[in-house]
C-alpha cells in the first residue's frame, strides 16, 4: 500500500514538473506559441515586430529632376504624325481660251471657245515630323526645323462659278478644265505669298510646346 502511495505520489511530482516547465517555456519563448490563444477569457495574438522598415534620406533642399532622353522627346513628337501646321485661302478668277490651227500654223477662224472660272482655294503649309531634328543636353531640348512645304493645295469645288463659251467647231475637252483647275492653283499659291510659311513656322512652335509641356524643367530651343 505504501508503495502504491510513494510510485502515485512520484508520478504526480513528475507531471506537475512537465507541466510547469512547458508554462516556462510557452513564457520565456512566445514563438512557440504564434496565433491566438486563450487566457483569463480574453483573447491575445503574438505579432512578429517588423525590424526591416525602408529608411530613405533626404537632404534639406534636395529636389528630384526628371531626366529625359532625345528618344522621349521623338516619341512625343511622333504623335503629331504629318500635319498641316497653317491653312491659308484664296480666291482667283482665271479664264482660259483655245483656237483650232490648221497645220499647226494657222487659226480656224470660228473655232474659238472659252473657260471663266471663279472659285476659292485652300493651301495648307507644314511639316513632316521626321525632317525635325532634337538634341538633348544641359536641360534643353534643341529643335532644328527644316523649312515648310505645302502640303495641300486645291480649289473647293463647292465655290466654283464657270462661264464657258463653247464652239460646234472646236468642243471644250475635260483636259482643259484640267488645265484651268491646275493654273489657279499655282495662281492661288502665288497670292498667298511668303507669309503663309511665316505663320507654319509660329504654328509649328506653338503645337511642339504643347505636346512637350510634360518635361517642364526643360526649356525648348529652336535652332
Amino acid at each position: 500500500m505504501l508503495k502504491r502511495t510513494v510510485s502515485g505520489l512520484v508520478t504526480l511530482i513528475i507531471i506537475i514538473a512537465l507541466f510547469l516547465g512547458g508554462a516556462a517555456t510557452a513564457y520565456f519563448h512566445p514563438d512557440l506559441f504564434k496565433g491566438i490563444f486563450k487566457s483569463n477569457d480574453k483573447n491575445y495574438e503574438v505579432v512578429e515586430k517588423n525590424t526591416t522598415d525602408d529608411f530613405d534620406l533626404e537632404m534639406p533642399g534636395e529636389v528630384e529632376k526628371r531626366t529625359i532622353t532625345i528618344e522621349e522627346v521623338e516619341v512625343k513628337l511622333e504623335e503629331l504624325s504629318e500635319f498641316s501646321s497653317y491653312m491659308g485661302s484664296y480666291h482667283v478668277t482665271l479664264e482660259k481660251e483655245e483656237v483650232r490651227y490648221w497645220l499647226e500654223k494657222w487659226k480656224i477662224p470660228g473655232s474659238k471657245n472659252s473657260i471663266k472660272i471663279t472659285c476659292d482655294g485652300v493651301i495648307k503649309v507644314g511639316y513632316n515630323i521626321k525632317d525635325i531634328r532634337v538634341q538633348v543636353e544641359d536641360s534643353k531640348i534643341y529643335i532644328a526645323l527644316p523649312e515648310p512645304k505645302i502640303n495641300d493645295n486645291y480649289v473647293i469645288w463647292d465655290t466654283v462659278e464657270c462661264t464657258e463659251s463653247n464652239n460646234i467647231l472646236n468642243p471644250i475637252s475635260f483636259s482643259q478644265y484640267q488645265e484651268l483647275i491646275k493654273e489657279i492653283e499655282e495662281k492661288g499659291q502665288e497670292e498667298t505669298g511668303e507669309e503663309i510659311y511665316k505663320k507654319a513656322e509660329d504654328n509649328i512652335k506653338i503645337l511642339i510646346n504643347g505636346f512637350l509641356s510634360e518635361f517642364s524643367d526643360y526649356e525648348i530651343v529652336y535652332m
